[in-house]
């Protein structure tokens, strides 16, 4: 019998998955290099099995959707977390995998005008780039290493994993058929 979490992450195969920022930033990272993962602030809980589990998952959806409010902010977090010798090779990724990722037709970017985003209810308590996600979440599998955000999509009726519900069930995911 499939736990919750494998039952919300069977509904959503072959669809879409977001993910928050802080887990695109560690997916770009690892594709960058996954030395980096556990050593800078912001990727410092990952690693490159982390960075594995987030690659076989995203795989296994049609596509990964984001906005540009998600993706300013991974740029941010990346420009605060890492020193400046990484930054600009990383910036070079970011983009590399932005273009690519559009050629292959496996993310759609959503945009969301700002003003809209801030009408929301959950606008005051979360901020613009989590607006966002939540203004996409049913169009989507959101997953997130947040848990006040993943809390309070899951209140509102959002099918939302955490990172470390991943985890927990990444035994799960590598045996499933990618069909």
């Amino acid at each position: 019998m499939m736990t919750l979490e494998e039952q919300i992450f069977s509904r959503h195969l072959r669809k879409q998955i977001l993910l928050d920022s802080n887990l695109l930033l560690v997916l770009v990272t690892g594709i960058f290099d996954t030395r980096l993962l556990g050593k800078y602030k912001r990727v410092a809980g990952y690693t490159g099995e982390d960075h594995t589990l987030l690659v076989q998952t995203v795989s296994r959806f049609g596509t990964l959707l984001t906005t540009p409010h998600l993706l300013t902010e991974v740029g941010n977090l990346a420009n605060n977390s890492f020193p400046e010798w990484v930054r600009t090779d990383w910036s070079i990724a970011f983009a590399g995998f932005l273009q690519a990722a559009r050629v292959r037709s496996v993310v759609e970017e959503r945009w969301i005008e700002g003003a809209s985003l801030a009408l929301r209810q959950e606008f005051p308590r979360f901020g613009i780039t989590d607006a966002a996600v939540s203004a996409c979440a049913s169009d989507a599998l959101v997953l997130t290493q947040d848990y006040l955000l993943s809390g309070w999509l899951r209140s509102v009726g959002v099918d939302v994993l955490n990172f470390q519900d991943l985890r927990s069930m990444q035994h799960a995911i590598g045996q499933r058929p990618h069909d």
